[in-house]
């Protein structure tokens, strides 16, 4: 669909979170991923971008493997920095 290939606005000048859960299934915000669209969309995303900075958040029952292939996938797509959200951080413990 035309839209897969231009980010809408608020995702552009928005904070990224990549969001891993259990099952393999891929966020970026609101949208829904693959492990083979993820990091082409981040590439489009932040090629415009002059902080490459992004966040990667894996629900508690995923394995941290998956959290740390998003993280590769993230740095191959030029985001030089990723920080990690857990649930304890969300829960601002």
């Amino acid at each position: 669909s035309p839209n897969q290939q231009q980010p809408s606005p608020e995702i552009l000048s928005k904070t990224v979170v990549v969001q891993v859960s259990s099952g393999g299934k891929l966020k970026i915000n609101q949208e829904e991923h693959t492990w083979e669209t993820l990091g082409p969309r981040l590439e489009t995303i932040f090629k415009e971008r002059a902080e490459k900075v992004a966040f990667v958040k894996g629900d508690d029952s995923v394995l941290f493997m998956d959290v740390a292939h998003a993280i590769d996938i993230m740095r191959g797509a030029g985001i030089d920095k990723v920080g990690l959200i857990t649930a304890k951080l969300e829960a601002g413990q």
